[in-house]
């Protein structure tokens, strides 16, 4: 018999994004903040002198996550901001060829060829949720 029932298996691979980010931090402020402490206590000096450079480390580091972290959604941002406006365009140029461009990325999934003209009016909206999103961070950012 066969056994038709869904079994839920539970993947975390969807995780490892923020995991990979937080290992990789974690051990760059472990790593150059411990070698910037070493590198003052090689040079033969007070115990409050190592400790001061630890600090110092921590926080430069902290500041330097931070402005990284800022540059990478900016750019991030300026990306999606592009690509939208790129999309925009190519719709204003030419309609015919981006419905059919749609029609064909939705068939290439498996949606049956009458159901494509269809699919764009729910791809539309969802769409409109999904605009709101950088719109807002804008907003946000700018205001």
């Amino acid at each position: 018999m066969k056994n038709t029932e869904y079994i839920t298996e539970r993947h975390f691979i969807h995780r490892v994004g923020w995991l990979r980010a937080a290992v990789l931090g974690a051990n760059d402020g472990i790593v150059s903040t411990s070698s910037l402490m070493v590198g003052v206590a090689a040079a033969n000096t007070s115990h409050s002198n190592i400790v001061i450079a630890g600090i110092a480390g921590l926080i430069a580091g902290a500041m330097s996550m931070a402005a990284g972290e800022y540059v990478s959604v900016s750019s991030q941002t300026d990306t999606e901001d592009a690509d939208i406006a790129r999309e925009k365009k190519e719709l204003a140029e030419n309609k015919t060829y981006e419905r059919e461009e749609l029609a064909s990325i939705y068939t290439k999934r498996g949606l049956d060829l009458p159901l494509a003209p269809q699919s764009r009016l729910i791809s539309s909206c969802v769409m409109m949720p999904s605009r709101l999103t950088p719109a807002m961070n804008s907003a946000f950012r700018n205001g």
